[in-house]
């Protein structure tokens, strides 16, 4: 039996307006995800805070760009500019898709509201690489 290998992404994630939660500790976005896979195989991937204080509460792909991006809206606890959501469940976002084209590509731009305790909110931006090959994939 091979094991799969699979690689963990830390991602230094960019934030709004602060770099470090209140307590001083770095929140960052880590993803797990299979860095190469075979075309037309179904890539399971997962996002999750290593903060347990933060919760992600939304994730979206694909918002508007404009100068006001990250404006939180707090009643509906949204994004701004932002409409396709990903899937969350448990505090993690969990993505799956089918690649169809060979080579390199990414999965980016994505936005994520987390929120601490009752009214403090952050949006973090992630995104990761993977690539896409012929056949069986001996990880």
């Amino acid at each position: 039996m091979c094991p799969m290998v699979i690689r963990l992404i830390k991602l230094l994630i960019l934030f709004s307006f602060f770099s470090c939660s209140s307590s001083g500790k770095r929140l960052e976005l880590e993803v797990l995800v299979k860095d190469t896979v075979q075309v037309d195989e179904k890539v399971l991937a997962r996002i999750y805070s290593n903060n347990s204080d933060w919760e992600i509460i939304k994730a979206y792909f694909d918002c508007e760009e404009n100068p006001m991006s990250d404006k939180i809206n707090v009643l509906n606890e949204t994004i701004e500019g932002c409409v396709k959501e990903l899937f969350v469940r448990n505090d993690t976002i969990v993505i799956q898709f089918v690649p169809a084209k060979l080579g390199p590509a990414e999965f980016g731009n994505i936005k994520v509201l987390m929120k601490k305790k009752a009214e403090e909110y952050k949006v973090l931006e992630s995104g990761f690489n993977y690539v896409v090959v012929k056949g069986q994939v001996n990880n």
